[in-house]
């Protein structure tokens, strides 16, 4: 039995300015005609944004320290970060506070993150009539038990799923000879003019910050939240299909930029009878 979403919220406007939430907002309604969407600020704001004052300065000191808790310091550990910095805390406090700020690179565990989003979620939306869809600049990663590490991800999906825009640079594998090359003008010490000239030798190759591609590309990666909504499945093995679970940049450009089609038959088929059939909306 599908799941179909009555609501689906997009989170992220003005704090993400690339990819265009409103586009990508657009493209689920093609989707799903009769599913209502709406986009919001950050998942954070839109919580703090009712509370007065003093409920307000409580509950960003003590999402502050949850965040600063969930800091990945070693990605051979699974142990996070509980007793976190004074300075740690502040950052978080002063992200919340300005959530347009650029991220520095801190990992986040996405499971625990996701942990915190749902408790900041209204329990009227706790269901599955809502999608709720939270686009961050913050770069998350989760422990895998097969080599006992952190990695790096684009996406973690549940309730809600949660897309790093930052985790689309940096999680799917760069061209290999991208690496070597890299080593290569590291040993040699690289300015900004060397990292640009750097960089347009791989042009194309791979998705980078304030890609142009950026907002087609997190199209696949609503539409993979989408299905793990209806489905409990996001993935799907045929490389051209906008569900596949991409591990290289290349395989990531063309399931979502070069693939001469956007679903697979079987997804495309199962999209047709859900509009068709608007089987068993929640």
């Amino acid at each position: 039995m599908y799941r179909v979403p009555s609501f689906i919220h997009i989170y992220g406007k003005k704090a993400i300015t690339n990819p265009n939430l409103k586009e990508i907002s657009s493209y689920l309604k093609s989707l799903l005609p009769k599913t209502i969407i709406d986009v919001r600020t950050d998942l954070i704001s839109n919580f703090l944004e009712p509370l007065d004052s003093s409920k307000k300065d409580e509950a960003v000191d003590s999402l502050a320290e949850k965040l600063a808790g969930i800091r990945v310091l070693d990605y051979s550990k699974q142990k996070l970060n509980p007793e976190p910095m004074y300075a740690e805390i502040d950052y978080e406090r002063r992200k919340i506070l300005n959530p347009d700020t650029k991220s520095i690179g801190v990992f986040y565990d996405g499971f625990e993150l996701q942990n915190i989003f749902y408790s900041i979620i209204g329990k009227d939306e706790r269901s599955f009539s809502h999608i709720h869809v939270v686009f961050t600049n913050q770069l998350i990663a989760t422990w895998e038990d097969d080599d006992s590490r952190y990695h790096a991800r684009s996406s973690v999906y549940g309730f809600p799923s949660i897309i790093s825009t930052a985790g689309i640079v940096e999680a799917p594998a760069k061209p290999r000879e991208f690496y070597l090359m890299k080593q290569q003008y590291g040993m040699m010490g690289m300015d900004d003019l060397a990292i640009a000239e750097f960089k347009r030798k791989f042009e194309g190759r791979f998705i980078d910050y304030n890609d142009p591609h950026m907002t087609e590309v997190c199209k696949g990666y609503a539409a993979q939240a989408l299905f793990f909504h209806i489905t409990g499945e996001p993935f799907c093995e045929d490389k051209g299909c906008r569900l596949f679970n991409a591990h290289w940049q290349e395989e990531l450009i063309y399931s979502q930029l070069e693939s001469p089609y956007e679903f697979c038959k079987a997804h495309t088929d199962m999209l047709k009878k859900i509009i068709r059939n608007g089987l068993t909306q929640t």
